[in-house]
């Protein structure tokens, strides 16, 4: 569970001592100030999750203090709790209007100074995690519910930026849009929303919740997972999907293995049943630096799954570049083949 770290501003060091004893016995990890240039000092190198400011501090006052930080764009939504022995309706006011949350009387009461710190902690939890909901909505693919590309590329920075041992696999269905145009849009959704399911079934069962799982368009499908599991997964989705991708094919084109379907000129083309292909980059040893690098190279090592036949993926990782089906998992790239890189 995540440690809550809480700043208090009082110029009063047995107050500020008081307090710090009181949130550090139930489990805070407490910052101190005595005066408001402190508290910026301090927040340009820590993130508070929780303020508690005295309101009369020499130099900078509370409301000052708390103006000039909810002008920070990190803290314009971080709860501040007022410290205070004026309780007039205009004092309160003026809290209220600089920006805070609440406000606590002195003296002190031990169980409402952790009731109020811990409601204002949890409710400002709740909203961070509605708004990361109702971006991811309106992020979200309109078929399958999946994050889109705003959500994939920010996954992909955070990962960069906190130099995660995670693989980014881009994933693309073979012969998909001759499947569409033979059976129409909404056999083409069901595929789609089919692939979705493998892929979510896979990520979880294997790696857990909570791993990122996006729908960039059409058949074009990113996951983002721990780099000692990617290969099972890889390998769960490629025999799942050729399990069961036969269930959206007509008796006639299952027989012959392939359907014909008219191209762009009119003339008939005969196209293979629908396969899966995986290009997968770790990006462990800061390899990468902006989610456009990542995407280049996944673009890449996709290509070189969908240059191969059937069901595959191509991948770029330490100790194994090559391609990868179920039952057979190279230690080399094959002859002809090179490296991504």
């Amino acid at each position: 569970m995540k440690k809550h770290t809480v700043l208090i501003a009082d110029d009063s060091p047995s107050n500020l001592q008081l307090l710090l004893d009181i949130l550090s016995r139930s489990g805070f990890e407490v910052l101190a100030a005595e005066k408001g240039q402190e508290v910026l000092e301090i927040i340009e190198e820590e993130t508070p999750d929780i303020f508690l400011l005295d309101v009369m501090m020499p130099q900078m006052d509370g409301f000052s203090l708390c103006r000039r930080l909810k002008e920070n764009p990190r803290f314009q939504a971080t709860p501040i709790i007022f410290i205070t022995a004026k309780n007039t309706s205009a004092d309160i006011v003026s809290g209220f209007a600089a920006g805070a949350v609440d406000y606590i009387l002195k003296p002190f009461n031990e169980a409402e100074i952790l009731a109020r710190v811990r409601t204002h902690i949890h409710l400002h939890e709740v909203v961070m995690e509605l708004e990361r909901l109702r971006q991811l909505a309106l992020d979200a693919n309109p078929l399958t519910q999946l994050p889109g590309n705003n959500s994939i590329i920010k996954a992909i920075n955070e990962a960069i930026a906190a130099e995660q041992d995670v693989s980014v696999a881009y994933v693309d269905l073979d012969n998909f849009k001759a499947l569409n145009d033979k059976y129409g849009f909404a056999v083409g959704d069901r595929v789609l929303l089919y692939t979705a399911r493998i892929i979510g079934t896979a990520v979880e069962e294997i790696c857990g919740k909570g791993n990122m799982i996006g729908h960039i368009g059409g058949d074009d499908f990113v996951f983002i997972v721990s780099s000692d599991l990617v290969q099972k997964v890889a390998e769960r989705i490629i025999r799942e999907f050729d399990a069961n991708i036969c269930q959206f094919y007509e008796p006639r084109d299952l027989a012959r293995q392939a359907i014909e379907v008219a191209d762009r000129s009119g003339n008939q083309r005969r196209f293979p049943l629908a396969t899966i292909s995986l290009g997968i980059v770790e990006l462990g040893e800061k390899n990468f630096s902006h989610h456009l690098e990542v995407s280049s190279m996944c673009a890449e090592v996709k290509k070189m799954a969908k240059d191969m036949p059937g069901s595959t993926c191509f991948f770029n990782r330490r100790g194994m570049k090559g391609t990868l089906r179920p039952g057979r998992i190279p230690d080399s790239p094959p002859q002809g083949e090179e490296s991504v890189f």
